[in-house]
C-alpha cells in the first residue's frame, strides 16, 4: 500500500489505514466506482481517535475493481492511500 501524509502521526495513520482497507473491500463489492464517507459512519471511530475525517475513495482505473485511491482529510491533516485488493 502506498501512502502520503501531512500532519498524521503513526498511530493515527495505522487506524486510518484499517478504515481504508475496510472501505475499499466494502465499496469494491458493489457497482460503485467512488464513494464518500465521514469517519463517523464507521463504528468505534470515536474510541479510536479517527473521528472528524472525511474519506473519499475511488477506483484508480475506472471499471477495474482491484486498485483504489483513498483520501482522508480533517482540517490540515491529510492522508492519501493507494491500495490493491488481494
Amino acid at each position: 500500500m502506498d501512502r502520503c501524509w501531512v500532519n498524521i502521526d503513526a498511530l493515527l495513520e495505522d487506524k486510518l489505514l484499517d478504515l481504508f482497507k475496510y472501505a475499499m473491500r466494502s465499496v469494491a463489492a458493489t457497482l460503485a466506482r467512488a464513494a464518500q464517507f465521514d469517519t463517523s459512519d464507521f463504528a468505534n471511530t470515536g474510541v479510536s481517535g479517527c473521528d472528524g475525517f472525511t474519506l473519499a475513495i475511488r477506483q484508480v482505473f475506472p471499471g477495474e475493481r482491484d486498485a483504489w485511491l483513498g483520501v482522508f482529510e480533517s482540517g490540515e491533516q491529510r492522508l492519501e492511500v493507494v491500495g490493491r485488493l488481494e
